[in-house]
């Protein structure tokens, strides 16, 4: 030990005022050496905090959990040790990084100039079933204060929705919203610039923004709202179970309200909501004062069952309607059927698959069997016995839509007949499109004199009320095809009027 015996008295001098700690700290010696000289035992090790957690902490780390969002949960349960020991343990258990990460140079833009939105899909379990959820996200890109809701798909009607609930969260709107190349907002290129789809930019110049898309394979230009979407996945959706759409979204906002938007940023050192409210809020461009019109709009007519038929399920109507055409508002959550006067008859929420939903004190029957999706895809067999492969990629192509397409397909035999339809699905077989756009495409190209007659049912005893109907179109599966465009003609094939393909 290299002590005198005067420090050795000293020390024992001290020991009976101080501790331990405190008397190394004024002889300039190691505790050790201090507890040798009065001859205590070496002090036990003391257990870890995380030692109690440590089973629970492997078990979330099995499920690939991040360490923030296992830092919360056994706090819950009485964990009280620091997020650093946790990430040291977190890196036994796991290992090392596999592979090293790219650098990119930042961007940074002045308070409500600029917000990043895009899509992201998941498989999620909704009511004890796999789903695929789209998550929509739109960030604000100096606070990175940010919405996110989930829907059944991405088509246009489904974008211009989620954008209208994003603003109504900013309570505002950015002077830039940034895109990239997806197809509901941009048709494609000319000369490098990019082409609006109308609509889309109709509605940006009613909320008074500016659309921009970054350019052709730079994903790391929105990459504020494209890095956001694997936290979304890791500490949101891993491990969770939702009971429908519904509470998907609701524990989506709720999330946002206490982890997203209330945690402390790593790049920018503050909290979103806080920076967002501080800096952001009073320069954004304030919420139009009408509304825009983000509903798909369809005309259907009420069957004898008093049910229409929508994108695979059936709804109840008021039974008075039987026989009559009425016009249907959908948005991604809610099917509306309206009177024709255009006030809600009933409204029905989006079921999570295809089936019958029977209005407020109506006992819907039994699905017919032809009627069923087995009974329409007999029937289609039974009729064209060499169309298999069709009926094949149909189903794996359109899936729960698979009924909507062979019902349009029945009504192309009513209107082309048997022979011609058979050789339609033949030709749309050579090109892969296995779907009823394609055959109604193939067969309006090859039998141009066949014309459709319009339904002539009235909707109401009061004719005056039909003005109530003008420029509506009728419903199709045009909005549920893959396949954008036509099957090209063969090689030497006479065009036959297929010049628009």
């Amino acid at each position: 030990m290299n002590l005198t015996e005067e420090e050795m008295g000293r020390i024992r001098e001290l020991a009976s005022t101080m501790a331990l700690r405190a008397i190394a700290k004024r002889m300039g010696r190691d505790v050790k050496t201090i507890r040798a000289v009065l001859g205590r035992p070496p002090r036990p090790p003391q257990p870890s905090k995380l030692e109690p957690f440590q089973e629970l902490i492997r078990d979330l780390a099995a499920k690939e959990l991040t360490a923030m969002r296992i830092w919360r949960q056994i706090r819950e349960r009485g964990y009280a040790g620091s997020l650093t020991i946790l990430k040291e343990f977190l890196r036994q258990v796991r290992g090392p990084r596999k592979c090293a990460r790219q650098v990119f140079a930042r961007f940074e833009t002045p308070p409500g100039i600029e917000a990043q939105c895009d899509w992201s899909p998941y498989r999620v379990p909704i009511a004890g079933r796999p789903a695929a959820a789209h998550c929509f996200s739109m960030i604000a890109a100096h606070s990175r204060y940010q919405f996110i809701s989930f829907y059944r798909n991405e088509r246009l009607p489904t974008l211009l929705h989620a954008h209208r609930e994003a603003f109504l969260f900013f309570d505002g709107v950015f002077r830039h919203v940034l895109y990239d190349n997806m197809t509901a907002v941009t048709l494609g290129r000319s000369g490098g610039r990019p082409i609006w789809n109308p609509t889309f930019l109709e509605f940006a110049k009613h909320f008074g923004f500016e659309p921009r898309v970054c350019r052709p394979r730079d994903p790391n230009r929105k990459g504020k709202v494209e890095r956001p979407f694997r936290f979304i996945e890791e500490d949101f959706l891993k491990a969770r179970e939702f009971s429908s759409w519904e509470d998907l979204n609701e524990q989506a906002r709720r999330w946002l309200d206490t982890v997203a938007n209330a945690r402390l940023h790593g790049t920018t050192k503050q909290v979103p909501r806080q920076l967002f409210l501080t800096e952001e809020t009073p320069v954004l461009i304030r919420l139009p004062a009408m509304a825009f019109m983000t509903d798909r709009r369809e005309v259907r007519k009420v069957q004898t069952d008093g049910t229409i038929s929508l994108d695979g399920s059936f709804y109840g109507v008021p039974a008075h309607l039987v026989g009559q055409y009425v016009t249907v508002l959908v948005d991604p959550h809610r099917v509306r059927v309206l009177d024709a006067g255009g006030q809600v008859l009933i409204a029905h929420a989006i079921p999570d698959r295809p089936m019958r939903v029977a209005s407020p004190g109506q006992a819907l029957g039994a699905v017919p069997p032809s009627e069923t999706r087995s009974g329409l895809e007999s029937r289609f067999l039974a009729r064209f016995p060499q169309a298999r492969d069709f009926l094949d990629g149909l189903k794996l192509r359109m899936n729960a839509l698979a009924p909507v397409h062979l019902r349009k397909i029945e009504k192309l035999v009513e209107l082309y007949g048997a022979g011609r339809v058979h050789q339609a699905l033949e030709r749309a077989q050579g090109y892969r499109n296995f779907n009823a756009v394609a055959l109604e495409r193939i067969l309006q190209a090859a039998h141009p004199d066949v014309v459709e007659e319009p339904p002539w049912e009235t909707l109401t005893a009061d004719p005056s009320a039909l003005g109530a109907l003008d420029g509506v179109e009728s419903g199709s599966p045009q909005d549920y095809a893959l396949d954008r465009l036509p099957p090209t003609p063969m090689r030497g094939e006479n065009d036959h009027g297929f010049e628009d393909e």
